[in-house]
């Protein structure tokens, strides 16, 4: 009985630290609407690729088909390996988007 509630606690510890990464990127999103230095979308590059990656495996536990496609193409679209290039006026909307995703995926942490 000790280990199961030991594992509720260490699941509940996971998920609240998955919710503050998931609190962050919405208002870095948020903040890319207006104009940063390059660092700032070089950090939200990272940042929402970690938490949507975080998200997608959360999706995979809880068997959520739509968290699962749609988390991992936002790690793809923000991948800071990789980046996909778009202008200013293509990101903002994407960044809009993609915060108000994250504000459902609340929901399923």
């Amino acid at each position: 009985m000790k280990n199961y509630k030991q594992s509720i606690i260490h699941r509940k510890n996971e998920t609240n630290f998955i919710k503050y990464f998931v609190i962050l990127t919405i208002f870095m999103l948020f903040g890319a609407i207006v104009e940063w230095p390059y660092g700032y979308y070089i950090l939200l590059r990272w940042i929402t690729c970690i938490t949507s990656i975080l998200v997608a495996f959360q999706a995979f536990e809880k068997n959520i088909d739509w968290a699962k496609v749609v988390f991992i193409i936002i790690a793809i679209l923000f991948n800071p390996l990789v980046p996909i290039y778009l202008s200013r006026s293509t990101w903002i909307p994407l960044d809009i988007i993609t915060a108000i995703l994250f504000i459902f995926a609340m929901k399923i942490l």
